[in-house]
């Protein structure tokens, strides 16, 4: 029997003797690892930022003040004393006001979400923390001044003495820079603008929090409990409070690190069948010398074994060429966001999960895919020495067949009752679910026999035209069914993910926009950016209001207050909000009315059928109207019953008798709807809107079509990014592609040597592995296409409960993908049909 170390020297010389063979399956590897070692390397160096943004920003924070639920307010008289306290040092406002600022011609600057911030200025001396350095002008006095941070300065081309626009949700202000400011915490390219703190009080009104420093002597645990123990609020020192937000954050990001990840799985995932087929093919080609070393005393064991250690060292290579491919990937990220104004952390990110997970993770994926491939290798008998071809190639794919068609009818029934099933939608997705993940693994096992009828006939199409060459292309695709199958079949999964995701977003892009579209009435709707975290501005329907040819004016929001309990939107136990309407929602909604009517513009409120149902409420009658204010409540009168509304889910209130619960700038404008005069010109009436409008800077008029296209617009940005990761995916499957065709290129060495001796010319050589390339490509496209639109249409199936409607097929993106297919088959190619074409004839029959 040989012994251990002699059979490890083995699997290092092979590896080293096939490293062309192994490059492309190590390449595989490499992506899949670098994804998700970039994925933990990004979410690491975000939180690192954050973390260092936060702990910054509470550097010299002795005490965070906050109020309490049912404490009082912050208000002035409360600041002034806190600020007399022996125990305290300094009191500052705590609150950043979220803006979009434009110049004195109403254009808006381009910032990182659209948006900007207004926080209050302290004069060094009165600071808690680091104070920033005025590096031109003054210090802001009053409410018509402000600084603005250095970064944004320069990027905007902002200077002293500027007018610029600040639009607020409720009003826009006109201000004047007198300074520019460079801030303790690096902002980056973020526009941030500073207020005098007296003036930023008045402006803005009470905060929700405080920073305090303590008084020379005090420590900051003294301070915390003096304040908690003297005044009704909530301390807790800076520190602490700075911890919990950076866990907070990090509890946020792992949702990001997971769903990256994710797709880091997907790509390993089609990479288990590329690096199987390789080691399959190798496996098959090394049958001689695996039969030598049997006849040399070499065990089953050892050969299995040493074709494991092989799988595993390049495994482990791969997995470490993809920590550092991440670290390279990270990089770039960080350097297209700081140019983006977007500055991250100096780090990279590097932590021992992001080493170690990536690189067993690779490791073990590289060896469970080499293990079928290896223990065949262990098969071979020392007479195989005498034998030429690949003895398992012919070998029944009965078994596998009715293993793989018992899998699919499996799935195919939890997909059918997970469709028809009467239960809730996450019981039928899970069911659709497992039944995919069955239909996934049962065309896995019958690929091969699939393969069989469908390759030759796809090869008789593409090969028509190519004559004898295309005819022998399509001979050749069928001679390992296996080896066929296992190639597509990478492709096939990303392209199946690809045409699932797609077919639903196709949906939901249709279902939105003929949502929107046909349910809106109105003429125009006018609201605030469809980018970052900012309302229609409340002074939108004035404006609009006081335009030209303008008939109805009606405004739709939302507000923190509850019927019964109940509410348009549930966040959480402690947060919901209710649409409100100043108006009749009938101006500019098509309800359609069960009982009562819509006008509320005078107090009251509307519901929808099944909530009205559910709450047993019926018009005419009054029910309790409870706000943020705990004891303050009203009545309101059920003034008429609608069929279910997408835009006004569960119930509306009046705007009028919301306000008597909340201040009118509580209440977040969503949308402002617009009919004109009757017999105005349309075209007139939207030009008169945006004058209107114009200061408000981002304010935006649509009629109902274009407002549904905005719509899809957003969903399409979602698809995309989907899309993008997803792409690794099918490049690893391209990469397949090329690495089966150079493999059967040097398996088939002494065929094509004998190709080009009878004189078949070099460009036939090239046209013929091509056509099989495209024949590969183009099945695995297809059958990932109809199993894309199988398991898309169930998943909309089950979905039609939260709005998705009928199932839209996306034809284009499906030729697309079709046509898409047979180009990465012929891409693939060109590699192997070069290195085919200069085959030397006699040497490759002397082999």
């Amino acid at each position: 029997m040989a012994k251990n170390n002699t059979m490890r020297k083995v699997s290092l010389r092979n590896i080293i003797a096939h490293k062309l063979r192994l490059t492309l399956t190590l390449l595989a590897v490499v992506l899949g690892t670098a994804f998700i070692a970039g994925s933990f390397m990004f979410t690491n160096s975000l939180s690192n930022t954050f973390d260092a943004a936060v702990s910054n920003s509470f550097t010299g924070v002795d005490a965070a003040v906050s109020k309490k639920d049912s404490g009082p307010e912050l208000d002035e008289k409360l600041r002034s004393e806190l600020a007399k306290d022996t125990k305290v040092g300094n009191v500052n406002i705590e609150s950043a006001q979220t803006v979009v600022v434009a110049n004195d011609k109403a254009e808006a600057f381009q910032t990182a979400g659209g948006t900007a911030h207004v926080r209050p200025y302290y004069p060094a001396d009165q600071t808690v923390g680091e104070p920033g350095e005025i590096v031109e002008g003054e210090a802001p006095q009053g409410p018509g001044e402000v600084l603005i941070n250095d970064s944004a300065a320069e990027k905007f081309g902002v200077t002293v003495g500027q007018k610029l626009i600040v639009v607020h949700p409720d009003k826009r202000d006109e201000v004047k820079v007198v300074g520019i400011e460079k801030p303790a915490v690096d902002a980056g390219q973020a526009l941030t603008l500073q207020m005098d703190n007296k003036a930023f009080a008045q402006r803005y009104g009470n905060p929700r929090q405080l920073k305090v420093s303590a008084a020379e002597g005090v420590t900051p645990e003294q301070l915390v409990n003096h304040l908690n123990k003297t005044y009704d609020v909530e301390a807790e020192s800076g520190e602490k409070l700075a911890e919990e937000i950076s866990d907070a954050i990090s509890s946020a990001l792992k949702f990001v690190n997971y769903f990256l990840i994710a797709f880091g799985l997907i790509a390993l995932l089609v990479g288990t069948f590329i690096i199987a087929n390789t080691f399959s093919m190798i496996v098959a080609q090394r049958t001689k010398e695996f039969a030598l070393l049997r006849a040399l005393g070499a065990s089953r064991r050892q050969i299995t074994r040493s074709v494991v250690v092989e799988s595993f060292i390049v495994g482990l290579i791969g997995s470490a060429v993809g920590v550092v491919a991440g670290m390279g990937l990270v990089a770039i990220i960080k350097a297209v966001l700081k140019s983006q104004g977007m500055p991250m952390d100096g780090n990279l990110g590097l932590s021992l999960s992001a080493i170690i997970v990536p690189i067993l993770l690779g490791a073990a994926v590289t060896v469970v895919s080499a293990w079928a491939p290896a223990r065949r290798a262990g098969t071979v008998e020392p007479v195989e020495a005498m034998r030429t071809t690949e003895s398992a190639a012919g070998s029944s794919l009965k078994v596998r067949t009715i293993i793989g068609g018992l899998l699919m009818v499996l799935g195919a029934i939890f997909v059918v009752v997970g469709v028809l099933i009467d239960a809730g939608t996450g019981i039928r997705a899970s069911l659709v679910g497992l039944g995919a993940l069955n239909l996934i693994l049962g065309f896995a096992l019958a690929g091969p026999a699939l393969s069989l009828p469908i390759v030759p006939t796809l090869g008789r199409v593409i090969g028509a035209p190519f004559g004898a060459v295309g005819k022998l292309a399509s001979t050749n695709s069928k001679r390992n069914p296996r080896r066929t199958a296992a190639t597509a079949f990478a492709l096939t999964l990303g392209v199946a993910l690809v045409t699932a995701i797609g077919m639903l977003g196709a949906t939901m892009k249709s279902s939105v926009a003929d949502t929107l579209e046909k349910d809106i009435s109105a003429d125009y709707l006018l609201s605030g950016p469809s980018q970052g975290n900012f309302p229609t501005p409340a002074e939108t329907s004035e404006r609009a209001a006081e335009a030209e040819g303008v008939g109805q004016v009606v405004t739709v929001g939302t507000a923190p207050v509850e019927i019964d309990g109940q509410a348009s939107m549930q966040y959480g136990p402690q947060y919901s909000m209710t649409e409100t309407v100043s108006g009749n929602p009938s101006d500019v909604f098509k309800l359609t009315m069960t009982q009562g009517d819509t006008d509320i513009a005078d107090g009251g409120f509307v519901a929808d059928k099944t909530t009205a149902e559910k709450q047993g409420w019926k018009v005419g009658e009054s029910y309790k109207l409870t706000g943020p204010i705990p004891g303050k409540s009203a009545k309101v009168e059920l003034k008429g019953i609608y069929e279910d509304f997408q835009m006004l889910p569960k119930l509306a209130v009046s705007q009028k008798s919301a306000e008597e619960l909340v201040p009118a700038d509580a209440i977040t404008v969503a949308m402002v709807g617009v009919n004109g005069e009757e017999g105005v010109d349309l075209e007139q009436l939207r030009g008169n809107l945006e004058e209107a409008v114009k200061d408000l800077v981002v304010v935006q008029v649509a009629s109902g079509e274009e407002y549904a296209g905005e719509a899809a617009g957003m969903i399409n940005q979602m698809l995309s990014i989907l899309y993008a990761l997803l792409a690794l995916a099918v490049i690893i499957a391209v990469l397949g592609i090329v690495n089966t065709l150079t493999l059967g290129v040097i398996e088939r060495r002494q065929e094509i040597g004998m190709l080009r001796a009878v004189g078949t010319q070099r460009r036939q050589i090239r046209t013929m592995i091509t056509l099989e390339s495209v024949q590969i490509a183009v099945f695995g496209a297809v059958m990932g296409m109809l199993m894309g639109l199988g398991l898309g249409w169930s998943f909309i199936k089950v979905l039609a409960d939260e709005g998705l409607n009928n199932a839209v097929v996306p034809w284009g993106m499906l030729a697309i993908l079709l046509v898409g297919s047979a180009v990465v088959g012929v891409l693939a190619a060109l590699w192997p049909a070069q290195g085919a074409s200069k085959t030397p004839p006699l040497d490759a029959i002397a082999d």
